[in-house]
């Protein structure tokens, strides 16, 4: 084998598009499959036009002959990513070559042999200069082959990605139709090119089964963070439900598709680049079983694969586990075209890097083997085919490479006792090679499955055939589910062969989606069903199945079922949050589908505590109708915001099916609607649907017409509330309509970026400023591709629920009125009466990032005997007044803690723990919940548990006689959530308008200005930060921050954490603290978030806990957790997420529900995200807030709010 690489011209990269000049640097292509039918693997070779396209004809022996020139395939051409399949079903290989620089693709028709160019009339024509990698695959389930592309360079507007075969050998194109649309991300947060064009930038696909339901999904490796999940809907089109928090590769490149666990399901490797604090390097995602993914490539070891592209899953040594190889390479450019900055500052890093032989272990881990393996490749890899090209049993591997001298052909030597099958499917019609089918091998030492696809591992491909290693095992048996259900067994069969099995379809498959039993099976078989271990979170509800069989106890997680005449797919369904039981109510059960929806969606404390209220007033709604009492319901019957929500009475009989159902369809509504397009969209949707399910309620059932009567009175009343609470959220001032986007505010200061020193571009020291960071990630785990805006700085004008007129002050800035409830006034400023205030408060958070150290030796008692018990009369009433409440030098509040349990009677225990690991546990506990669902959701799992506490009395303000569990639920979500919902509109308002300052930027800002305690001293300026010894200082001569020629003498130093750069592994480092230069100061957050997209004045978990707690106390009767304390347990060096920790275990403590608020409002100033300003006025507006709903709500309760 030998072929010449190259371009007959070259171009300059200094004038063209990036666009326009990188694809000939990973544009190449090998098509490894049986053109001859001859038994044995041929090879086709492409790229690059200085030489014709090669064909190599396997001449059985492992070596080969050029016979491209012989069968009409001996053309010149700018190409790229080959592919063979049988597109006119006559049982032989046709071909498809992709092109780049707007050359010459090509259709071939394979006739006897020959290849005739049938390109004019195939129908495929391509509306862009570059296709890199494509594959032929049934996606529509129609018995023909379809075209799918890969169009990395090509303008995003028309892309065609898909065209569909008609069955005769043309294709017509597809890809709006089906939805693949979506591959490009919307224009909002797609990269664009230098022309400011939106462009596609996807290399790899592969079509594969990912959720077990018989139909081919689409799996998209794609450049600049657009890797893309396509799920099948199973009707020839597709729903992107790509997870953001999970999908992060930075430059998807190449992909290998393989069960690598052996667990029964399909996972996913993407090459990609890394580079030690700037890429993070290829990713392997873990299949849970239903088609959704988990990142584990760190604990697999896969990781660092340098520059990587193609890639292959493959057993190549026989001992029943996926290893991974892959190439890799890139050359650098230079010219307006380069990408240094976005790519790692030395390309030379990648010139000569060995491709990566990931070793399997058998455990789920890898070992970085190439060299040992003699699979060093150093080459320009770019393509890569693996396949056992000598028929001896173990798999080889050719490379295509973009260099001088393009193929490089490693024969597989290993020399060990390990066994082989090799099979290959045939059909008498249609699909002729079984493309989509899933063979499963079961032997001695346990069970494997392989997927039979055209796939892709980046401009090229594995011959259709798949490959296991048996291991010691010398026989196995052998099942296959065809791409229509139907199965074909064969039992006992010897290894170390080449097996062609062919269609009988004598039996039926059967798939397990989250379990166990898959296999083939006669009608009436029993066959035995096992769930899989539900997920974190998650615990097992019910098995379902598509159409036909019966289940024994579908309840159970271990069970039978009864196979029905067809194949069948069986479900083992979960549902997040509580275990169905007699004392669980449905709404606690909705309540928990909410909480888990929120964590799987962005961080948007003001869009949740929104959908908290409406989802619990729509359930409380439905309650109301089939509550004796004289309750009133918020929405049905009224008018709000302009928005009508009609009410008719209800048929007799009222049942407890119909108000269950009732509730359930209207919470399931505006679930689904609301996080429609949240990044694990699909994940909501699963669970939404299971416990529909679950409850014997159905999902797709959408009438209205409640009055109308009978057995689905109750779900269409449910339906027609949840349609209410939609229309009303369209018109109740959040600007839901164009997503919740800002109408008029900007920011005044340019964008601080917290990777460079200090903050020289700061205009106004008052004013909040965004920040540049290379990569946000937000709250709740998900990638954002862009520099996040303003979260919800008009939110005042949103409709509330308690809030009056009477609260509220309007002022107007740019054309636009902000809404401000329970206005506090301004806070301190520079230039104001209060600026030293404002210094003081500020250096406070500075020195209080020095208590984050757990080796200093400081001790703190954090049990309520210590903690806690502050009277509203002892909170500051002016801003002076807080040097009092605070420890400004050993941190905390003015607590005075208890002497004595009110519920036992006894004294509290004290608990000793180091300062530093309470103040880093603090900040990480209350960031945004232990499960990111956000503030508001975080009051509600607080609530949830309090009404698990086996001392809690449901009496309705401690009073009264104790109400079922429903009833206590429902009120309790309901008044819960309209104070989540005000205090957000509160808390919002105060943010848009006073769009006060972040730590980050005035602790810098200051700094860089100089020192404010002394005129007479060095670096003096009014408006510096002021000193504090041991704390706040002055960069002097000899000090080891005053760099090698003294250039950062005068400036100001800080003891303080000393930041991310210091923790490399947050599992085992921890960045401790130190003297840092003022200018380099971070809060103790990730370097990916920093802090909030929002301002900071007021505290939003301030006003958030308090307002919850107000609700919590007034609801229960007492101020007192259940049992005169509630806790959170914390194990030692697991619970920290930004660096290894804590250092002991403990419990956080809270005797009262306001003692956890006040514990809430302290671990912002820890985190490095509040000063004291934004505290204590959050505080104080959340008791108004807290109060005032439930009064509110109460009115409602009694029906006394329609009382004249």
């Amino acid at each position: 084998m030998s072929r010449k690489w190259g371009f007959q011209t070259d171009i300059n990269r200094a004038e063209v598009l990036r666009e326009e000049a990188e694809p000939r640097e990973f544009a190449s292509g090998i098509a490894a499959a049986d053109y001859d039918a001859d038994g044995d693997i041929d090879l086709l070779v492409v790229g690059g036009d200085a030489a014709p396209w090669h064909l190599y004809r396997n001449a059985g022996d492992g070596t080969y002959d050029e016979v491209a020139a012989s069968v009409g395939l001996n053309l010149t051409a700018k190409s790229s990513g080959p592919a063979f399949g049988d597109i006119d079903g006559d049982g032989d290989l046709d071909l498809f070559v992709g092109v780049i620089e707007g050359d010459f693709h090509y259709l071939f028709e394979n006739q006897g042999g020959t290849f005739v160019d049938i390109t004019a009339g195939s129908g495929i024509q391509l509306d862009g200069p570059v296709v890199v990698s494509s594959l032929f695959g049934d996606y529509d389930q129609d018995g023909d082959l379809d075209l799918i592309l890969g169009r990395w360079g090509t303008p995003a507007a028309g892309t065609e990605t898909l065209f569909r075969n008609r069955g005769d050998g043309t294709f017509e194109p597809v890809t709006d139709e089906a939805g693949l649309d979506l591959l490009i991300e919307t224009a909002s947060t797609a990269r664009r090119g230098a022309d400011g064009i939106l462009y596609d930038y996807t290399f790899t696909p592969t079509l594969s089964d990912i959720d077990s339901d018989g139909d081919p999904d689409l799996l998209f490796a794609a450049d600049f963070q657009t890797s893309q999940v396509m799920r099948n809907n199973g009707d020839g089109t597709f729903t992107r439900t790509t997870d953001r928090d999970v999908i992060i590769d930075e430059a998807g490149m190449g992909a290998a598709v393989g069960d690598y666990d052996n667990d029964g399901d399909m996972d996913w490797f993407v090459s990609s680049i890394f580079q030690q604090n700037a890429l993070r390097g290829n990713r392997l995602y873990r299949n849970d079983g239903t088609g959704a993914f988990e990142d584990v490539t760190s604990v697999a070891g896969v990781e660092d694969g340098a520059w990587g592209w193609g890639s292959c899953f493959a057993d190549f040594d026989n001992d029943g586990n996926l290893d991974i190889y892959h190439v890799n390479g890139w050359r650098g450019f230079t010219g307006s075209g380069s990408n240094t900055s976005d790519e790692g500052e030395d390309d030379s890093l990648f010139l000569a890097n060995p491709s990566r032989f990931f070793h399997a272990q058998g455990d789920g881990t890898f070992v970085e083997s190439a060299d040992e393996f003699g699979v060093d490749h150093t080459g320009q890899g770019r393509g890569v085919a693996c396949f056992d090209a000598d028929r001896n049993g173990t798999i080889d591997i050719v490379v295509a490479s973009n260099d001088e001298q393009q193929l490089a052909h490693y024969r597989n030597d290993t020399d060990n006792d390990n066994h082989y099958l090799t099979i290959r499917l045939r059909d008498a019609t249609g699909n002729r090679l079984g493309i989509g089918s899933w063979v499963t091998v079961t032997t001695e030492y346990g069970t494997q499955v392989r997927e039979l696809r055209g796939g892709n591992n980046f401009t090229s491909h594995n011959p259709f055939e798949v490959h296991f290693g048996l291991g010691a095992a010398t026989v196995a048996d052998v099942v296959v589910r065809w791409p229509d259900g139907s199965a074909s067994r064969r039992d006992a069969v010897a290894a170390d062969q080449l097996l062609t099995i062919e269609r009988d379809g004598v039996s039926q498959s059967l798939s397990v989606v989250q379990g166990s039993g898959d296999g083939a099976y006669q009608q009436g078989d029993l066959v035995p069903l096992v769930a899989a271990v539900p997920a974190e979170g998650y615990f097992f509800s019910h098995w379902t199945s598509t159409g036909g069989g019966t289940f024994a106890d579908a309840a159970a997680s271990t069970t039978t079922f009864t196979m029905p005449a067809g194949a069948e797919t069986v479900t083992a369904n979960y549902v997040p949050g509580v275990a169905a039981g007699p004392g669980v109510s449905v709404a606690r059960r909705w309540s928990e589908l909410l909480l888990q929806s929120i964590r799987n969606d962005f961080a948007r404390p003001t869009v949740h505590a929104r959908n908290l209220f409406h989802i619990s007033a729509a359930m409380y709604d439905a309650w109301s109708v089939f509550d004796a009492g004289n309750t009133a319901p918020w929405l049905l019957g009224r008018t709000r915001a302009g928005v009508s929500c009609g009410v008719e009475a209800l048929p007799m009989p009222h049942t407890d099916g119909q108000r269950d159902a009732a509730l359930s369809h209207a919470a399931y509504r505006i679930i689904r609607a609301r996080f429609a397009n949240s990044p694990r969209a699909t994940a909501i949707e699963r669970d939404a649907d299971a416990l529909m399910s679950a409850l014997g309620l159905d999902p797709e059932f959408e009438d209205i017409d409640y009055a109308a009567g009978g057995d689905d009175a109750g779900a269409a009343l449910g339906n027609h509330i949840g349609a209410c609470y939609l229309a009303f959220g369209l018109q109740d001032g959040s600007n839901e309509a164009n997503d919740y986007t800002n109408v008029a505010y900007a920011p005044v200061n340019p964008h601080l970026a917290p990777a460079e020193p200090g903050n020289p571009s700061i205009v106004d020291l008052n004013r909040w400023q965004a920040l540049a960071l290379s990569e946000f990630v937000d709250q709740a785990g998900n990638p954002v591709t862009s520099d996040p805006d303003f979260l919800s700085p008009e939110w005042g004008q949103v409709e509330p629920f308690a809030l009056s007129a009477d609260d509220r002050t309007v002022y107007s800035r740019d054309g636009f009125d902000y809404w401000v409830y329970h206005d506090p006034g301004a806070p301190p400023l520079v230039g104001g009466a209060l600026q030293a205030e404002y210094q003081w408060g500020f250096a406070l958070v500075s020195i209080w990032s020095a208590h984050l150290d757990p080796a200093d030796g400081a001790m703190v008692d954090i049990s309520p005997a210590a903690l806690g018990n502050i009277a509203v009369d002892d909170y500051p009433t002016n801003f002076p007044g807080y040097r009092a409440f605070y420890d400004a030098l050993a941190g905390g509040d003015a607590s005075t803690g208890y002497a004595t349990n009110p519920a036992t009677g006894e004294a509290y225990v004290p608990q000793l723990v180091p300062r530093g690991d309470y103040s880093r546990v603090l900040a990480e506990f209350w960031a945004d919940g232990p499960d990111s669902e956000t503030p508001p959701g975080h009051w509600f799992v607080i609530l949830n548990e309090v009404n698990d506490h086996p001392d809690l009395e449901r009496r309705f303000m401690g009073q009264g006689d104790v109400i079922d569990r429903l009833e206590w639920d429902v009120k309790g979500y309901f008044a819960l959530g309209g104070a989540m919902h005000d205090a957000a509109i509160t808390a919002w308002g105060m943010k848009g308008w006073y769009d006060y300052i972040r730590p980050i930027s005035a602790i810098r800002a200051m700094a860089d200005l100089g020192q404010s305690s002394d005129p007479a001293g060095v670096a003096y300026d009014a408006n510096g930060i002021p000193l504090e010894p041991g704390f706040i200082e002055v960069i002097a001569d000899g000090d080891p921050l005053a760099g090698d020629a003294d250039e950062h003498v005068g400036k100001i130093k800080l003891r303080a954490w000393r930041g991310p750069d210091f923790v490399q592994d947050p599992a085992t480092d921890v960045a401790g603290v130190d003297w840092i230069r003022a200018e380099d100061w971070w809060p103790y957050q990730r370097p990916t978030f920093v802090t909030p997209p929002f301002a900071g004045y007021v505290s939003g978990h301030s006003t958030y806990s308090r307002a919850a707690a107000e609700v919590l106390t007034a609801m229960t009767g007492d101020a007192f957790f259940p049992g005169g304390m509630s806790g959170f347990e914390i194990e030692a060096n697991e619970f920290l997420v930004f660096e290894e920790g804590p250092s002991v275990s403990m419990t956080l403590q809270w005797a009262t529900y306001r003692d956890a608020s006040d514990q809430c409002s302290l671990s912002r100033i820890w985190g490095g995200i509040h000063p004291p300003a934004d505290d204590i006025p959050g505080r104080l507006a959340g008791i108004e807030v807290g109060v005032d709903a439930f009064r509110r709500a109460v009115s409602y309760f009694d029906g006394s709010v329609d009382n004249p």
